[in-house]
């Protein structure tokens, strides 16, 4: 099996080659993140990594299947049979969608029992409505909106109203507090909660962090949200 693909220019088999160490690779949109990516899952497993300690993740469900559909495509020309077997055994998901993993897997540790619910952004805003006692879309839609900012900056409420710095963010900052026990209460989480629970699961609980920090061998990143700091701390982690 070639170390290298055909359509890769030097810079990119270099990144595709480098297998020890973190990588950083720094390109603009359509030069070619997505090819460098496959070809590292194919050179990772043609150096002997199990395809199942190898993740590769990206930010939309659209990026995910497409990233999966060429991996396999690649594997397969490159491995017949087996590599569509190998395809398959590669982590190849959303941010959101390995933090369900984890919580569904590992989620005791937060409070979260497996069979936990997930929240659309219809029912977000109802029990934000209900947690703030107003029926307006409008007004719920500015609490949303700041306790998401909240939570993707790792805070709670208690970190909110500590900081609050007006009435408003006060106000805002008891709606996300009756709005976390409402959580709890229905064992049910948000999206951004897909992000924030598992990096307290890595932050707080060695021994299911132990386990997931040994899942891997490799994590390939595609595409993140580089100012959404919860994202960044759960990568680090």
């Amino acid at each position: 099996m070639s170390s290298s693909g055909p359509g890769l220019n030097i810079a990119q088999q270099e990144a595709v080659n480098f297998l020890h160490g973190p990588c950083l690779v720094l390109a603009g949109a359509g030069s070619g993140k997505t090819r460098v990516i496959t070809h590292k899952i194919a050179r990772l497993i043609a150096a002997g990594v199990p395809p199942e300690k190898i993740a590769a993740i990206t930010f939309t469900n659209k990026a995910a299947a497409e990233m999966r559909e060429r991996a396999k495509a690649l594997l397969m020309d490159q491995m017949g049979k087996a590599g569509a077997k190998a395809a398959g055994q590669v982590v190849i998901c959303t941010f959101h969608a390995l933090g369900v993993r984890m919580l569904r897997e590992s989620g005791e540790a937060v409070g979260l029992k497996p069979q936990f619910s997930i929240l659309d952004t219809d029912d977000v805003l109802s029990m934000i409505k209900d947690a703030g006692g107003n029926t307006d879309n409008k007004q719920a839609r500015i609490w949303q909106w700041a306790i998401s900012g909240w939570k993707n900056a790792g805070l709670n409420s208690a970190q909110a109203m500590a900081q609050a710095g007006s009435d408003d963010e006060r106000i805002t900052a008891k709606i996300m507090e009756r709005y976390e026990e409402r959580l709890t209460a229905y064992q049910a989480v948000d999206f951004d909660d897909l992000i924030g629970l598992p990096l307290k699961l890595l932050q707080n609980h060695e021994q299911p962090a132990q386990v997931w920090r040994e899942k891997f061998a490799h994590i390939l990143v595609d595409e993140y949200q580089d100012t959404n700091a919860v994202q960044y701390e759960l990568l680090k982690r």
